[in-house]
């Protein structure tokens, strides 16, 4: 409607724009509601868009929603004009950890309305970083951690956990399916290729919404793969880099009527900056290096048996073989680090990784409200031709398969949603147990939220899980969102949830069977261990601060009672040999342990570029624990009042991203406190990329760790920042990353 018509009308303003699914078709017939002192609502036509006029100026809440879809709002929007919304909206059941809809005036600049922190990190934010490896794009998160249990080299496992010390704690789906190690409690995602992935979706803490079950503490760390598009789309990557880097990949998204595909292939390899070096262990000669190649794999469809019910089968393969000898290997003398000096450590060491993971399901209209059912299936297999310095150096594999069924239902602001799950896992390894170790667990769970009025949202979950290993457990949650008068939003939720007790641990040997350390010490398990538990308390604050600049903050604290630490017998020697298990270290559950902490972030656009700045805070540190204590995952001690060694207190990350006409940049600085997981003092790591458009060429050159922090070729023993504990300050090594380096891509569209 022309405005001079609007006036005449009495109505000063209009929200006009589209409503997509999350693929990017048109959604018909969806219903966008703008509610203040009076209401609005209107439908989309055939192509998905809406024009919907208001009365009068001021703040509205804009509600969409569409039948099998997530209903979203966006709490506040400041209409003064003819103001552009756009929305994409996910599908009920699918797989998102705590609904994500997005209603884009600047999505960048949006309050956040999910009652524990979620956020997305796009695939445009690591591309235009020039991110070939998903682990380097979750370093901005400042409530996550890296854990080093090997070094910091780029071929060693890296394994992350939020809002704690323990990567066990936090659950890694992709797609929502599980595939966390029953070895480890995690998986080792250093050579996940950013090529298969559509974005990757965080989610802190314990929701009311949460969708996979209550067996995580810190959060979910969901891997969402590439998508079909509404249109045709293809892409041919290549960059070569420093340390003799080399990658290609190739993908294709689209649809052709009810189908709809995606597809991608991927290589990759680099000889690393330690290649064929020269030295000596225990007086024999060895060659140390740090090549790694990997390859993966992506088939993604869809199938629209009608508007309400649709097939899905995505099948993911990842293969890499590293070869870790310079990331385990160390020279005595830190200071002679020369070729043909004398080292320590397992020698000769070849890591490989195999990924398989495999999701068919469907989703139908059922009930007034969306059924959708999935089965999933993976196997994470991990081989060394050596033994290592831990237990991320143990061959295993561990295969999980997963049958959920889910049922949601929304209507007039009222969401309520059942589901659950039957999981079987096992996991063989020939290294550390005698037999195949298995477990089955089911999950069963009730979900609710409602408004009550125009700003208030209330939701709650309960979750009852059951272990053949252990038993049975029942979580609650809670959560509350008020949409204040300055266009922010105050949230609270309160939750409790679980950790349980891994196959690995819970397997035992006889003592004589155990092999020995250099102290004749055997490691066990502990088949008495019972799950952690934890309850958490979270409050947030977001609000516009003009329309240029959005503020946010977060507090937390977790009571984790019963953690899971390992008992290490104090002064065992070797009585009859070094070949001889004297004495054993094992789980156990012991004592109480709180994480506190919190988060600001500051976003601002200034016209073409957007800078989004962000400052947490990490408390890590146990209340109750007997001396005898150590870290299952740093392996150091544990000291009652002391954080936790390799949790940095405090993190700061700054995203500057730039995109004007043909031109691209962005840059990414990240800066940590001492304590922090590579045993050095504080640091600085600046990230950055330079792009320019051709048509339909693109050329990017990118730079990792421009500022050379904390970078070298090898571990320098002893040589960390030391860690307190009350006999004296205990040595730690100083882990090391690759110097800086630079990787030139051309991407053809």
């Amino acid at each position: 409607m022309p405005l001079p018509l609007i006036a005449a009308a009495g109505i000063c303003c209009s929200l006009v724009g589209h409503v997509r699914a999350s693929d990017g078709r048109p959604l018909v017939g969806a219903h966008v509601r703008a509610v203040a002192a009076t209401s609005a609502q209107t439908t989309t036509d055939a192509a998905g868009e809406f024009r919907l006029a208001v009365a009068r100026a001021g703040r509205y809440r804009v509600t969409i929603d569409a039948p099998g879809y997530e209903t979203i709002a966006l709490d506040v929007l400041d209409v003064r004009g003819v103001d552009t919304v756009d929305a994409a909206l996910e599908p009920l059941g699918g797989d998102r950890i705590r609904t994500i809809g997005r209603i884009t005036v600047d999505g960048r600049l949006a309050v956040p309305r999910a009652m524990i922190p979620t956020r997305e990190i796009a695939r445009a934010d690591l591309e235009a970083l020039g991110f070939d490896r998903a682990i380097d794009g979750l370093g901005s998160v400042t409530s996550l951690t890296t854990a080093r249990p090997n070094g910091g080299g780029r071929g060693v496992p890296s394994v992350v956990a939020l809002r704690g010390p323990d990567p066990s704690e936090t659950r890694i789906t992709l797609d929502g399916q599980v595939i966390n190690n029953a070895n480890t409690g995690d998986i080792d995602l250093g050579q996940l290729p950013t090529s298969v992935l559509s974005g990757i979706d965080i989610g802190e803490g314990l929701g009311p919404s949460d969708k996979g079950g209550a067996n995580t503490i810190g959060g979910e760390i969901n891997f969402l793969t590439l998508r079909p598009t509404e249109k045709a789309e293809h892409l041919v990557r290549f960059s070569i880099g420093s340390f003799g880097a080399t990658a290609s990949e190739i993908e294709a998204t689209g649809r052709h009527e009810k189908f709809g595909y995606a597809f991608e292939l991927g290589r990759s390899g680099q000889t690393g900056n330690v290649r064929a070096f020269p030295t000596t262990i225990g007086g024999s000669p060895v060659r140390l290096g740090s090549t790694i190649t990997a390859s993966s794999a992506l088939a993604n469809l869809t199938y629209d048996l009608s508007r309400v019910t649709t097939l899905r089968m995505r099948s993911l393969t990842l293969d890499d073989v590293r070869d870790t000898s310079a990331a385990l290997n160390a020279p005595i003398d830190p200071s002679n680090d020369r070729p043909g000096g004398a080292f320590q450590g397992p020698g000769a060491h070849v890591r490989s990784q195999s990924i398989r993971a495999t999701l068919v399901g469907a989703s139908t209209s059922l009930g007034g409200g969306t059924f959708s059912a999935t089965y999933a299936a993976s196997s994470v297999g991990v081989a060394v031709d050596a033994i290592g310095i831990g237990p991320y150096d143990v061959s295993n594999v561990d295969r999980i398969g997963t049958t959920s069924l889910d049922w949601t239902r929304s209507h007039g602001g009222f969401d309520l949603a059942l589901g659950g799950y039957v999981r079987a896992e096992t996991l063989d390894s020939s290294d550390r147990f005698s037999r195949a170790l298995a477990e089955r667990s089911v999950a069963y769970t009730v979900r609710a939220s409602t408004d009550i009025g125009t700003r208030l949202r209330l939701s709650a979950s309960a979750i009852e899980s059951r272990y053949s290993t252990f038993g049975s457990n029942l979580d609650g949650r809670i959560g509350a969102r008020y949409a204040t008068g300055d266009g922010g939003a105050l949230r609270f939720s309160l939750g409790t949830g679980f950790r349980a007790p891994l196959l690995a641990e819970l397997f035992t040997l006889p003592l004589a069977d155990l092999p020995p350390d250099a102290h004749c010490v055997g490691v066990n398990g502990n088949p008495n261990l019972h799950p952690e538990h934890a309850t958490e308390v979270e409050f947030g604050y977001g609000r516009p601060l003009g329309r240029e600049t959005t503020a946010d903050a977060t507090l937390y604290r977790t009571v984790l009672r019963d953690p899971i630490e390992i008992f290490s017998p104090l002064g065992t020697t070797c009585t009859s040999g070094p070949s001889t298990t004297v004495s054993q270290s094992y789980p156990v559950n012991v004592g109480n342990v709180i994480y506190r902490g919190g988060v600001i972030a500051l976003a601002h656009r200034f016209g073409s570029l957007f800078v989004r700045a962000e400052y947490g805070i990490n408390n890590a540190y146990p209340t109750q624990l007997p001396g005898y204590i150590n870290n299952p995952t740093s392996g150091s001690n544990v000291i009652v009042g002391q954080q936790f060694a390799g949790i940095p207190l405090q993190t700061f990350s700054l995203a500057l991203r730039f995109a004007k006409r043909t031109t691209h940049a962005a840059a990414d600085l990240r800066l940590k406190s001492t304590n922090n997981e590579l045993n050095q003092g504080r640091y600085a790591i600046l990230n950055a990329a330079l792009g320019k458009t051709f048509g339909k060429y693109d050329l990017t050159l990118a730079g990792r760790n421009l500022t050379n922090a904390v970078s070298g070729r090898f571990t320098r023993l002893g040589l960390g920042v030391p860690y307190h504990t009350p006999t004296g300050n205990a040595a730690t090594d100083a882990f090391v990353i690759e110097p800086a380096s630079l990787r030139l891509i051309l991407s053809i569209h």
